[in-house]
């Protein structure tokens, strides 16, 4: 427990931090500071909302309950009876009861999606000498048998309303996103051991237009407020009813796969470096196959270089008045023609880098810089236009506030003897989104017309708060300032900063750099250029051991509000402890000792490349691949 901690402080243990490795660890319920948006209030009046619910849906004389939007369903509890009612990802995309990988690979169109996978994997591979499955690699790659393993499957982690999404469909009435996690089991030292993978895949299915303007569609997601959400939606009028687990209903499976990973050892000035591999597949037309699909606003970067034509193409869709009103509202679709069929992002150090921004690598401010832009709100500016168009992409959205390319990576069952344990499973992207959604569901349910703007995916759950975004003086980024007592930080990104502390306490950033970016982001480099002091005797993790940017610890005695009480490890000696096959949860208490870093939940976000971990009963702020589960290495095979 965090409070046993804060008076176990091992002499000079916080102190050694140039070859440790930080891990949450402790006892309790992650669910017991996680609301599930589901069966709970949204922020009081966040933008677009109304003070109190509209008449049809109050209360009324005969006493009927007030009812609230489903937008998202997170409690592991509930997704499992969803899960239990045949939304599996065998039932969910393929009408079949296959319960692990092994037997998913009997089906031809789960293998025809794998067989792209480990195409991308080999590619991966084929192009770095260094590459491979396992620790003793230094660029450790995803190992794809667990794509066809008995020991693997993927969890239910999410299900998700995107009513709001039929901006992007006309003739629908959006979709309905079911996301699962990749999941395995081992046995080490006569221990079964269960972890999670990065991997999720998303099976997205339409919501069909009910000629009613998607009225009908978005009452069946309306909940009596404090009841069980789980039964109207499974119900028979529900959204979630088994008469709608229909393959063709099915619009796209997305996949989104770290494929590598080096440690900061390897990339020092990063604090490590991550590929994933983002991919939609459709159905073929005869049924029996998935097949690669374009990417949403993904340009195909390489294809539109060797075309003048297409070039001249992307270039008069961005500066048609039509495209720029749309994109001011964040509702622009870039043709097909122009659109990629796959998408890399990278971690950490999101929009700073240029592999993540694929609009970037194929146009400059310079020939924007005539639009007339100064009065718009969003795209005011080149380059707010610019990071819109990124932002938009596949790989701009996934490293835009993210938790290391996801938005939805999964919260945590209640295991109190778990180490490996997230306290916060939704990006704070994802989370300061919510409110425009809820929004959005009660104006449709209501027969209102919803307010289809959305912001740039730069989101919070509290906007200006710790670990938000700020602008660094372009005009377009204005608007985005921070909280009072927060400064706004240059650390590698050069149009936007980030919210901390104005001075340097637990978990807050202490080597700013500058970045120069490379379409290969490989290339990539940071060139530290400041140092900054920590308070309170404090010490500066840095980069080169795994934490980007820097990250201030120090003893947990004297953490103070917005600090808490995590474990690190030594890192040689845990190391060597997975090396020797042994399980990760004994690794850690072997080799751990307290520390105090940043404190989080829902409401309070870790900063950028940060993941808010369970400590005990609370959360505090790490880099994510020092999370087993985040990573592709040490995971036996």
């Amino acid at each position: 427990m965090i409070a046993a901690m804060r008076g176990r402080r091992r002499h000079g243990a916080w102190v050694r931090w140039s070859f440790v490795l930080v891990v949450a660890c402790g006892r309790g319920n992650s669910r017991d500071a996680i609301e599930t948006i589901s069966s709970v209030d949204p922020p009081s009046n966040p933008p677009g909302r109304p003070a109190s619910p509209p008449p049809d849906l109050q209360q009324g004389a005969a006493g009927a309950a007030i009812k609230v939007p489903v937008v998202i369903v997170r409690d592991p509890i509930e997704l499992a009876r969803i899960e239990a009612a045949g939304w599996t990802l065998a039932g969910a995309a393929f009408g079949s009861v296959a319960a692990t990988n092994a037997a998913l690979a009997g089906d031809s169109r789960w293998r025809s999606i794998v067989e792209v996978l480990e195409r991308d994997i080999a590619d991966v591979a084929a192009g770095d000498p260094r590459a491979g499955v396992g620790l003793r690699f230094t660029h450790r790659l995803f190992d794809a048998t667990w794509l066809r393993s008995e020991r693997a499957w993927f969890e239910l982690v999410g299900v998700v309303n995107r009513l709001d999404r039929r901006a992007f469909h006309p003739g629908t009435c959006g979709e309905t996103r079911l996301v699962y996690r990749l999941a395995h089991r081992a046995t080490l030292a006569r221990q079964e051991i269960r972890s999670r993978l990065p991997m999720t895949v998303n099976v997205v299915l339409w919501q069909a237009d009910d000629g009613r303007d998607c009225r009908e569609v978005a009452a069946r997601w309306m909940v009596p407020r404090g009841a069980d959400p789980i039964g109207p939606l499974l119900g028979d009028g529900g959204p979630l009813a088994a008469a709608r687990r229909d393959v063709n209903a099915v619009k796209s499976i997305e996949v989104d796969v770290q494929t590598s990973r080096w440690p900061g050892t390897i990339r020092p000035d990063l604090g490590g470096h991550a590929s994933y591999v983002l991919r939609v597949f459709h159905r073929d037309p005869a049924g029996a196959r998935m097949v690669e699909a374009p990417l949403e606003n993904t340009p195909d970067v390489t294809g539109i270089q060797r075309s003048k034509s297409a070039r001249d193409k992307l270039l008069a869709w961005i500066r048609d008045p039509t495209t720029l009103d749309a994109l001011e509202r964040g509702v622009a679709k870039l043709p097909d023609e122009l659109s990629a069929r796959v998408s890399v992002s990278v971690t950490p150090r999101g929009l700073a880098r240029l592999g993540n921004r694929p609009f970037s690598q194929l146009v400059t401010p310079p020939q924007l810089a005539d639009l007339p832009l100064s009065d718009r709100e969003v795209v005011g500016s080149p380059a707010a236009l610019l990071r819109r168009l990124d932002s938009l992409s596949c790989a701009g959205c996934h490293e835009s506030r993210s938790l290391a390319g996801f938005h939805l990576i999964g919260d945590e069952p209640a295991d109190p003897a778990r180490v490996d344990a997230l306290h916060v499973g939704a990006s704070p992207h994802l989370l300061g989104d919510l409110p425009r959604r809820i929004a959005y569901v009660e104006a449709v349910a209501a027969g209102r017309v919803p307010d289809e703007r959305r912001g740039l995916p730069d989101l919070d759950p509290q906007p200006g708060g710790y670990g938000s975004h700020c602008g660094l003086g372009d005009p377009g980024f204005a608007s985005m300032t921070c909280a009072q007592g927060l400064a706004c930080l240059a650390i590698d990104d050069a149009e936007l900063g980030t919210c901390v502390g104005e001075s340097a306490g637990a978990g807050d950033p202490c080597e700013l750099g500058k970045m120069r970016a490379a379409a290969d982001p490989r290339r990539d480099r940071i060139r530290t250029t400041e140092l900054r002091t920590c308070t309170r005797g404090g010490v500066c993790n840095g980069s080169n051991v795994g934490f980007p940017a820097g990250m201030c610890a120090i003893g947990c005695d004297s953490t103070t509000d917005g600090e808490g009480c995590g474990v690190i490890v030594q890192l040689k000696p845990f190391n060597d402890c997975l090396a020797a096959r042994q399980p990760f949860g004994d690794c850690v208490r072997r080799s751990g000792n307290p520390a105090g870093m940043r404190a989080c939940d829902e409401r309070n976000a870790c900063r950028d490349d940060y993941v808010c971990a369970r400590a005990g009963d609370a959360g505090v702020c790490m880099p994510p691949y020092f999370l087993y589960q985040l990573r592709v290495d040490g995971h036996p095979s």
